[in-house]
């Protein structure tokens, strides 16, 4: 299910430093998806994860943006800036997905967000993109065999299983799912920072060899342009609520890096052409908006959120 980077070991010889650090990255990254999901499952009821679904219409031009215009938009800014044509496939592949668990994290952090909204739009698009990124890769991959099935794979068993054996633990063992949400959040952090560390220790060169090469900035001009993008559903649908528009920006800036990782790792063979830009957007991508996120919480100057989820809004747009 979850293919490393340059394939299996070679255990007769030994284990170099190389395999180690990718065996390291493909188990943070399977770690901390399913410890996410598994403790936002632990944390929501099914009645306040499906109760935000009622505002049809914010939800359907959540799922048109995320899954179709930013994919797009970041396709178009990757081609008209100065970065090397053959750094373009590796990072719009890792701007594809959509609905990243960070973004739950930093919704939380801004402390002034939705986050029954949050999760309930984070759930949908993880399902949009067992169809949309399959149909996108296979456009930005030229001559590659994009598996869909690896993809699908991948998601249900990293995302829709965790969910639904969380929403399980929460309805049958409330008690015990209070106090291992909180450790379930811890690991999944930890191994995520394990995961850029050892991603980015495997390929420091290639990453290093980027510096120069419009990368980086090419990652922070299409998050801007993203985040900028996700404000509108808020702005024009969510009335006056701050919440709402916290809510949408946040979602939409925080893109799931790791399945074009999973594409660069199971079906081009981890090609560092390809990883170095994905990694170093997934690395940009989740310390910029992070810290962003801290500073409109540090502003906002609000209390810390209950360890209860606040109930669900259930009215229309």
């Amino acid at each position: 299910m979850w293919a490393p980077l340059h394939g299996p070991p070679n255990w007769r010889n030994g284990v170099t430093a190389q395999q180690l650090l990718t065996a390291l990255f493909d188990a943070g990254i399977a770690i901390s998806i399913g410890a996410t999901v598994l403790s936002l499952g632990m944390t929501y009821t099914v009645g306040q994860l499906v109760a935000p679904l009622h505002r049809v219409v914010l939800v359907i031009v959540m799922v048109v943006l995320n899954a179709g215009v930013i994919p797009a938009v970041a396709w178009g800014i990757a081609e008209i800036t100065p970065m090397g044509s053959k750094y373009v496939p590796g990072l719009v592949l890792a701007t594809l997905g959509a609905g990243s668990a960070a973004s739950l994290k930093a919704a939380q952090f801004a402390k002034r967000a939705d986050l029954p909204l949050a999760v309930s739009v984070v759930v949908v698009l993880q399902l949009v993109n067992i169809v949309a990124v399959p149909l996108w890769a296979g456009q930005v991959v030229t001559g590659a065999a994009i598996s869909a099935w690896s993809i699908i794979e991948s998601l249900l068993m990293v995302v829709l299983l965790p969910l639904v054996v969380g929403l399980m633990i929460r309805a049958r063992y409330a008690d015990h799912a209070k106090d291992w949400q909180p450790e379930l959040v811890k690991a999944a952090n930890l191994a995520l920072v394990v995961a850029l560390a050892t991603g980015i220790s495997a390929n420091w060169s290639t990453i290093v060899s980027m510096f120069g090469s419009w990368v980086i900035v090419t990652a922070i001009i299409i998050i801007v342009t993203a985040g900028v993008l996700g404000l509108l559903p808020g702005l024009l649908l969510g009335g006056r609520s701050a919440e709402v528009r916290t809510t949408t920006g946040m979602v939409s800036v925080f893109r799931f890096a790791s399945l074009g990782l999973i594409i660069i790792s199971a079906q081009l063979h981890g090609n560092p052409v390809y990883l170095g830009p994905a990694l170093t957007f997934a690395l940009v991508d989740f310390i910029v908006p992070l810290a962003l996120a801290v500073e409109i919480g540090h502003r906002a100057g609000t209390p810390e959120l209950a360890s209860e989820p606040a109930p669900a809004r259930s009215g229309r747009p």
